[in-house]
């Protein structure tokens, strides 16, 4: 179920942060703003769920990573903006640090 807590933390702080950018474009800056804190409070609501069962650094990195990495996809494909072959190689370079975070955190489980 933590999994799950933080999978819905990423999710929401990707519609608060795609909601918000939509707003602003269309001239709602104060809405957008307080839409964007909403969901900000709602996805660290269930990120401390999360972090209840997770370790803190593998919790956050996957946050912060799949969220980048999602925002990213989601202001290429649904709000047009572009993305580097620089950014493009981050997000690749992200991804893989998810992977040797998480492989790391696995190892440590099997010895204790």
């Amino acid at each position: 179920m933590h999994w799950i807590y933080l999978i819905i933390a990423v999710t929401i702080e990707v519609i608060g942060t795609t909601v918000m950018k939509w707003l602003v474009n269309e001239d709602q800056l104060l809405l957008g703003s307080l839409f964007v804190t909403l969901m900000v409070g709602l996805a660290y609501l269930a990120l401390s769920q999360a972090t209840s069962k997770i370790p803190i650094a593998l919790a956050n990195a996957f946050w912060e990573g799949l969220g980048m990495i999602l925002i990213a996809s989601v202001s290429f494909v649904f709000l047009g903006e572009a993305i580097s072959i620089g950014q493009m190689f981050a997000l690749l370079l992200a991804i893989i640090g998810i992977v040797i975070i998480n492989s790391g955190h696995a190892m440590q489980e099997q010895k204790q």
